[in-house]
């Protein structure tokens, strides 16, 4: 991860899709600090709130972490 400091400080994060057990797709922004964000869309314009509460989600992100942060 690299982080600048312009002002404040921004870090440039990974993006991944991910394929839920369902068989849609999710979005996830991770940072090592922060941890993941979830988003319906590629840009990142429609986040998920409370994605804790869905299974789907939780289960793709036990996968993603299980393969070492790899999708």
């Amino acid at each position: 991860m690299t982080c600048l400091t312009i002002n404040h400080i921004c870090c440039l994060t990974k993006f991944y899709r991910l394929r839920t057990f369902d068989g849609g797709y999710v979005f996830l922004d991770w940072h090592d600090y922060l941890g993941p964000d979830f988003y319906r869309d590629r840009k990142a314009n429609r986040p998920i709130r409370d994605w804790w509460k869905d299974d789907g989600i939780l289960r793709a992100l036990e996968w993603f972490l299980w393969r070492d942060h790899t999708a």
